[in-house]
C-alpha cells in the first residue's frame, strides 16, 4: 500500500507538471520541491523493478486515477497549497527591505498602518487601469502609504520611461508626471516622454541629465532584484503589508487591504500632499 501511494503520488505530479501547473520561479521551486517530498522515501524502488513490474504499476497507476478522478483535484489542492507557502516564505523573507530600499517614491504618511508597494511598467495596460484605483487610493486614506516600484519590463519604450520617472523626483514632479505617463496614449517615445515632462512642468533638458545618472540606473537595478526575489515577471504586481497580489486583481487587492495587519512604517515615504523625495 505504501509503495503504491508513493508512485500514485509521483504518477500524479507528473500529470500536473505536464498539463502546466503554476507559472514562475516560485512555482518551479514547489514542483521541484513537491516531487522530492513524492519519491524521497525510496527514490531507487521503481528503478529496481522488472520492465514486467514497471508495467504493471504504470496500469495500477493508470487505472487507479481514470477510477478515481477526484485524486486528481486532491493533489491540485495540495500542490497549490505548499506552492502558495514556498512562495510566502520568500516573501515573508524579502518584505523587511522593500520599504527600506529603493523605496524613495513613496507617497502617504511615514507611520502609515498599511503599506500598499505596486510594481508596473508605463507601458503595461493593466498598470494603467489600476492607476485610477490607486489615484483614489491615495486621495481617500489617511491610513496607507504606496511605494512605488519601477519595473519596466515590456520594451526599451518602458525603461525610458521608468528613467524619466525617477528622475523627476529631483525635481518634485514624481507623482504628477507618473499619473501623466500613466494616462498618455501612444507608444511613449523618447520624444513623447519629453512632451509629456514639459506639460507637468518639468525642467526638460535638467531631466535629461539626471535620467543618465548612476543613481537612477541602480535603483532600477534594484527594483529588479527586488522583483525577482519574490517571483515576479510580470505587472503589475502588489505587496500589501507583505501579502504578494500578483496581476491586476483588484477584489484581491482590497481584501488584503481590509484585512491587513498594521505594518511597520518604512522610511522614504512623503506626508500626504507633498511630493515622493528624490531618487538618491
Amino acid at each position: 500500500m505504501r509503495t503504491r501511494t508513493v508512485f500514485l503520488a509521483t504518477a500524479a505530479l507528473g500529470l500536473i507538471l505536464l498539463a502546466g501547473g503554476c507559472k514562475g520561479e516560485a512555482a518551479d521551486q514547489a514542483k521541484t520541491e513537491a516531487k522530492g517530498d513524492a519519491t524521497k522515501s525510496d527514490p531507487s524502488a521503481y528503478a529496481a523493478l522488472t520492465p514486467e513490474q514497471q508495467a504493471a504499476v504504470r496500469a495500477l497507476v493508470r487505472d487507479t486515477l481514470i477510477s478515481n478522478p477526484q485524486i486528481m483535484d486532491e493533489v491540485q489542492v495540495a500542490y497549490e497549497a505548499r506552492a502558495q507557502a514556498a512562495l510566502q516564505a520568500r516573501v515573508d523573507e524579502a518584505a523587511p527591505g522593500l520599504s527600506r530600499e529603493h523605496a524613495s517614491l513613496a507617497i502617504g504618511p511615514a507611520n502609515a498602518r498599511i503599506t500598499v508597494i505596486q510594481f508596473f511598467d508605463y507601458k503595461c495596460p493593466f498598470c494603467h487601469q489600476s492607476n485610477a484605483w490607486t489615484q483614489n487610493l491615495v486621495a481617500s486614506r489617511d491610513d496607507v502609504r504606496v511605494i512605488f516600484k519601477e519595473l519596466p519590463v515590456l520594451s526599451e519604450n518602458s525603461t525610458g520611461a521608468a528613467r524619466a520617472a525617477i528622475a523627476a523626483a529631483r525635481q518634485d514632479k514624481y507623482w504628477a508626471f507618473h499619473n501623466a505617463l500613466m494616462t498618455a496614449r501612444g507608444d511613449l517615445n523618447p520624444a513623447q516622454v519629453m512632451q509629456i515632462a514639459a506639460s507637468v512642468g518639468l525642467d526638460v533638458a535638467k531631466l535629461q541629465a539626471d535620467m543618465a545618472s548612476d543613481d537612477v540606473t541602480a535603483m532600477l537595478d534594484g527594483v529588479r532584484a527586488q522583483a525577482t526575489s519574490l517571483g515576479i515577471n510580470g505587472t503589475p504586481a502588489f505587496v500589501v503589508n507583505g501579502q504578494l497580489i500578483n496581476g491586476w486583481q483588484p477584489e484581491l487587492v482590497e481584501a488584503a487591504i481590509a484585512t491587513a495587519a498594521p505594518g511597520a512604517a518604512g522610511e522614504g515615504a512623503a506626508p500626504r500632499g507633498e511630493q515622493p523625495a528624490p531618487a538618491r
